[in-house]
Order: C-alpha cells, then structure tokens, then sequence
C-alpha cells in the first residue's frame, strides 16, 4: 500500500459554504500538508472557489490549491461570462450544473412534474442538442485552458459535453464521479468518455456511503484503465471523514480488491498531478 505523500484530492467541500461543512479551507489545508498531500481542489456547488484557492496556495506555498467555477444558477446558469471571469482569475475547473441539474433533481425526486423540473438545469434543448449558451461556456475555457468537468449532468449529457468541448478545443475534461448513483455512467459509457480524451474520476463518497461496492468500483476502473482515472473523495460533509483519512481509506480499500501499488500511484499522484498541470 502506498503513502500519502504526493497525493491529491481534488473535490473537497470546504467553509466558507451554503451548506454546513466539516472544516474551514485553513483547517484544510494544515491537515492536507501535514499529510503530506501535493495539493488538493476546492469545489462550491454556489460560487467560485479561484480567490479562496489562490489565497491558501500564498499561504501554504507547499501546496498547489486549485479552485473553478460550478455553473449553477447562482452564478448565472450556463453562463460564460462567470467562466470568463473566473478564468482570467486562474480558475482551473469549469464544472456543469450539479445540484441544481434537472437530471439530478429528477432521479432525487421521480415524481417531479415538468413544470417544476424547468426551473432546473440541462444542457440540451427539446431535441436534446446542446444549448447554444454550452457551446459558449466551452469556447471560453478553451480560451483559458480550464478543465472541463460533467458535474451532476446525466451521462447522456455529459458524454455530449465532452464531445463538443473537445470540438472547441477544450485541451482537458472530467467525467465526474462517474459511479455515483445519481448520474451514473456504465463502464462502456466511461470508456467513452476516455475515448474522447476525458478522465473519469471516481470519488469515495459513494462507497463509503455505500452506494458504489467496492468490487464495482475496482471493475470501472479496470474498464477503463488506471491512466485514464483520478480518484478524490467529494468529502466535507459534517458526517464524513476528513479528506486526508477518505483518501487513505480509498486507498486500502483499493488495494484489498486487487489494485496494484503501481496503480494506486497513477490514481492518487500521477494523474490528478498531470490533469491540474498546464
């Protein structure tokens, strides 16, 4: 089993946020370089995270502290002025609809009805092409180099987001927690997702919850190949672990069904590293 020096885990939820969180971004990042941790993302579901990352990596210089734009409807939706923004800030990750995607809140809430499902966000429009306002957000973080993540879209929309941001010349995308219940994505739908360039990245959230077996996710993650994946943890949520112990724990749980050393660096060091990279 390997350390956790070098590791990154880049889907943290940390305060100030709407939500109650476990811990502070100060709080975080001590206990992530005394863990001995490269660096690690900060993801808000409501607002950017670029000011907040830039100011921990002045302060914890050890540590590369990366943070993007979640593209909800407090930051205007599918809006490319927010991307614009919060790229020429350095943000890094251009994240789609997450909890507020209408496919999320559908499979949260199957008897929602339509009117109530509008007030919510896709990317597609009635004939399930993409919104002209996706194609827009795309340009701009080519234009600035971000990284591309499906957020809580369905697989469906996610892989016609990957395949468009690859059309405008979106260098890096991510398939986000790709096994999560929620906008699951099957191991052939993953694979395409390599296919078109993206990595899929796989959070212990879900297996620690227990929605993802250990097994299943160890499957995935051979389908696609450990080059073609990240693992983080999604964690910050009052009632989880500290990101550092989630990763440790992903970690032994990964070697114990089967994952090789060599592996497990690629997952935990090597790739995240390459993605956040310029």
């Amino acid at each position: 089993m390997i350390n956790l020096t070098g590791c990154y885990d880049l889907h943290i939820h940390a305060a100030p946020d709407v939500s109650k969180r476990k811990f502070t971004d100060d709080e975080l990042a001590e206990r992530m370089l005394k863990a001995g941790f490269a660096g690690f993302g900060l993801k808000c579901h409501f607002a950017e995270t670029t000011a907040r990352a830039a100011l921990l990596r002045e302060q914890f210089p050890q540590l590369n502290v990366v943070g993007g734009v979640t593209l909800n409807r407090s930051m205007g939706g599918l809006n490319p002025y927010a991307v614009e923004m919060c790229g020429k800030m350095g943000g890094k990750f251009v994240w789609m609809p997450t909890l507020e995607a209408r496919a999320y809140k559908r499979f949260h809430n199957p008897n929602m009805s339509d009117a109530e499902a509008e007030k919510f966000l896709t990317v597609f429009d009635v004939d399930k092409h993409l919104l002209p306002s996706v194609h827009e957000v795309l340009e701009v973080a080519a234009q600035y180099k971000m990284i591309v993540c499906t957020g809580h879209l369905s697989a469906e929309e996610g892989i016609e987001v990957i395949k468009a941001a690859k059309e405008h010349g979106v260098v890096k995308t991510v398939a986000t927690h790709a096994d999560n219940p929620a906008d699951f994505y099957t191991e052939e739908q993953q694979v395409e997702c390599v296919r078109l360039g993206a990595l899929v990245e796989h959070c212990y959230f879900t297996v620690f919850k227990k929605r993802t077996l250990p097994e299943a996710m160890v499957s995935q993650l051979k389908a696609v190949g450990f080059d073609n994946v990240f693992i983080s943890t999604d964690f910050g949520q009052p009632d989880n672990l500290y990101p550092d112990e989630g990763i440790n724990e992903f970690l032994v749980t990964l070697s114990q069904n089967g994952v090789k050393d060599e592996d497990l660096e690629k997952v935990a060091k090597i790739n995240p590293a390459r993605l956040i990279t310029d």
